[in-house]
């Protein structure tokens, strides 16, 4: 009998329940991040420290910030005080070689279907025929002759050179040349020693449009890149020859700087042959030449004589001792 009405009251009650599903169980807040971060510290340090180092790396251009150690990409941190080594420097050069004459690289830009020729095709093509065509070919030949023209040997006299940015790439009397071609949006330098091709120096406009970016960190960084290491920062040391601050890499046989030329909204890009640049010590045998210096044959004379001047010497005995000339009137 009691088992009959239970029976019958629980069919009541699910009859007459709510016909809707049952409400599912809440899930649990979030914990607070500062709590999380703070349960998790002491076992995620070294990820958080690796974490924020590459996300600052990346973040900001502090690319010239340390010598030697900076972050790479796919190679072992660089050794203090050497630049990092790199795959192929050998694009930079673009075409050129190591060696090479002025007569060899005057040759290669100047002939027909050389460097200069080539730049011209386009132009050519798209100039109307007549008139604007033949401006064009003239203003062809007056760039081949102006490269020819722009070869300059530093002997004894200075230059105009000396007041602009490249004045630390050269020296006088040491048989050292260089040429000059501005094209393509930027201006080229070639620096011979013994007539030899030994370095390329570009000097590269910074801005928004610019291929290096707007300042001398961007164009670190996008050298960095493109050549998977970040270059070590070089600091003007006038005990080693270095007067630039500049960023620098190097592979098999060439060295690569990053020049730093903000104040006149520029970068400098020097390529140079290692072999050449090893050796610079004995190339470079006649120094400056400092114009304050006393002549080596004055300096010959007049060495070790302490003699005084004679007409002090005579002044001095003109009166007696302890006495003292008498006042004009």
């Amino acid at each position: 009998m009691k088992r009959g009405v239970l029976l019958g009251s629980l069919a009541f009650v699910l009859a007459c329940g709510p016909n809707v599903p049952p409400k599912q169980a809440e899930r649990p807040e979030p914990p607070d991040p500062t709590e999380e971060s703070s349960s998790s510290a002491s076992g995620s340090s070294s990820r958080s420290s690796s974490s924020s180092s590459s996300s600052s790396s990346s973040g900001s251009h502090d690319n010239l910030a340390s010598p030697g150690g900076g972050k790479t990409t796919g190679k072992a941190s660089t050794p203090k005080g050497e630049a990092p080594q790199v795959g192929n420097l050998s694009t930079f050069l673009e075409g050129l070689r190591w060696g090479m004459s002025h007569a060899e690289v005057q040759k290669m830009f100047t002939e027909t279907g050389g460097v200069i020729w080539k730049d011209y095709d386009d132009k050519l093509k798209k100039a109307r025929v007549g008139p604007e065509q033949t401006a064009l070919e003239a203003e062809r030949e007056r760039t081949k002759q102006a490269f020819g023209r722009s070869f300059l040997e530093f002997k004894d006299t200075p230059t105009g050179y000396d007041a602009t940015g490249i004045k630390g790439e050269y020296t006088y009397r040491n048989k050292e040349s260089l040429m000059w071609i501005e094209r393509q949006g930027k201006k080229r330098y070639f620096f011979f020693i013994n007539d030899r091709l030994w370095k390329v120096y570009d000097e590269v406009p910074l801005g928004d449009s610019a291929p290096y970016g707007k300042t001398v960190p961007e164009a670190v960084s996008s050298l960095s890149g493109k050549l998977g290491a970040q270059g070590r920062m070089v600091h003007p040391d006038a005990a080693k020859g270095i007067d630039t601050t500049h960023a620098d890499w190097k592979d098999g046989s060439s060295h690569l700087r990053a020049v730093d030329r903000s104040g006149e909204h520029v970068v400098g890009i020097a390529l140079e042959d290692s072999s050449t640049l090893g050796n610079l010590a004995s190339l470079r045998a006649n120094k400056p030449v400092d114009p304050t210096a006393i002549d080596p044959s004055i300096a010959a004379v007049t060495k070790g004589d302490n003699r005084s001047d004679p007409n002090a010497a005579a002044s001095s005995s003109a009166a007696p001792a302890g006495k003292t000339p008498p006042k004009k009137k």
